[in-house]
């Protein structure tokens, strides 16, 4: 494992963002929910690339004026749950949004989130219900899969044939763990999103899970991790990716990547060219092997303005909202009668096209085993490579977190 100095800069963004965009003051936001008629928490990149004004369209549409809303952006729905929880006596959010189907379990489990059965969700796929959460905690609104996404003018299946049917053995075998960028599972979303993948396709001992090669995830992971880069989030990650001085043309992303090099208004070369960059997943046993995340908006358990809190989230499930999804969030909107673009349906992997793994691990699994993998991941990795990276690189984002803050308000974040 490697870790480079400009990546550490990503880390430090979560120290800037509580006290630059929530004002943190002793673990709470300096809000007082009075003074707002709305107030939600989410993750930064929420439809930001290249950008729809949600606030001032659910402003339009509900009368309530843009002053009045909220909007506290923080660094991944990780911080968001963090933040709820710390506030859950006496909450100040009214709306989450960006909690996945991994991190409904941390959100349950804290009590943060109530039950609330949207009118909208007769354009949901129950489907997508059941496998975030059936007790409809958070409803989605969002989804896609994981999938290692590549850039076709360094790396393609003419000087690299095991990209055409590649598995998490094959990535060993024929060195590409050496051209790999994957995000920290403790840290990122994909990065937890390919840390399952890899569970689910190896199996675990330790509890008795097969997956579907009967073996132990770890072993992967003790194989590649000299040579893996690993980077604290989706954003670090591309920076690696983006270099080619670098050398990592493949890294941890979703199935819907490609979409963004092709159907981008200002960066995407537009239909009709050859697409830039491809999203592959894994075929062992033949199979076409994902996993699945799904994204949710919940209502705050006791919300400070509930009814404006549901009228929110009625919205966002609507096709006002969700026909936004495909082209700013570059993920598939949850609700079926939303417009996905042909660009967006030729350049992304469709879900439906793929063997979810998810299904593999039960939700009780899940829950019950979270914590454990994530604590035996870090292990795995640090036996793996010196202990002294992942010292130097917590002595590192501490150091810099104040030093850095003019270069983090002009960095561009990303999921």
């Amino acid at each position: 494992m490697k870790l480079k100095n400009k990546n550490l800069v990503i880390c430090i963004m979560l120290v800037f963002t509580l006290f630059y965009n929530g004002s943190l003051v002793d673990g709470h936001t300096n809000i007082n929910a009075e003074d707002y008629d709305l107030i939600i928490y989410t993750y930064e990149s929420l439809l930001a690339d290249p950008g729809f004004d949600y606030i001032g369209a659910f402003a339009n549409y509900s009368g309530i004026p843009k002053e009045k809303i909220k909007l506290v952006l923080l660094e991944d729905a990780n911080t968001i749950v963090t933040q709820a929880s710390l506030e859950k006596e006496n909450p100040v959010a009214d709306v989450l949004i960006g909690i996945d189907n991994v991190l409904i379990h941390t959100a349950k489990d804290e009590g943060i989130l109530q039950s609330y059965e949207s009118p909208t969700l007769v354009n949901i796929s129950s489907e997508l219900v059941q496998n975030l959460d059936p007790e409809k905690y958070v409803l989605p609104y969002d989804y896609g899969i994981i999938a290692l996404w590549y850039d076709r003018s360094r790396i393609n299946t003419t000087s690299t044939p095991a990209l055409e049917d590649l598995t998490l053995e094959g990535i060993i075998e024929n060195d590409l763990d050496k051209k790999l960028v994957v995000e920290d599972p403790t840290l990122s979303s994909p990065g937890l999103g390919f840390l399952l993948w890899t569970i689910a396709v190896y199996g675990d001992p330790k509890i008795n899970l097969n997956g579907l090669l009967d073996q132990d995830w770890r072993d992967w992971w003790r194989m590649t991790s000299d040579d893996l880069r690993i980077a604290p989030s989706w954003g670090a990650a591309f920076d690696i990716y983006y270099s080619e001085s670098e050398d990592r043309p493949i890294m941890i992303s979703y199935g819907t990547s490609p979409a963004y090099d092709v159907c981008h208004p200002q960066w995407g070369v537009g239909p009709g060219v050859e697409q830039p960059s491809k999203a592959i997943v894994t075929h062992e046993q033949g199979k076409n092997n994902a996993w699945l995340q799904i994204e949710g908006i919940g209502l705050v358990n006791n919300a400070p303005h509930e009814e404006n809190a549901k009228k929110f989230i009625d919205w966002f499930l609507s096709t006002e909202l969700q026909d936004q999804i495909p082209l700013n969030q570059w993920m598939y909107p949850a609700n079926k009668n939303a417009n996905v673009p042909e660009c967006f349906l030729n350049a992304a992997i469709n879900p439906d096209d793929v063997d979810i793994l998810n299904d593999i691990i039960s939700p009780t699994v899940m829950h019950d085993n979270l914590d454990m993998w994530k604590t035996d991941w870090e292990t795995v990795i640090i036996e793996g490579t010196k202990k002294t990276d992942y010292t130097t690189f917590s002595f590192i984002i501490l150091s810099l977190s104040f030093v850095s803050l003019a270069y983090i308000i002009t960095k561009k974040k990303n999921r």
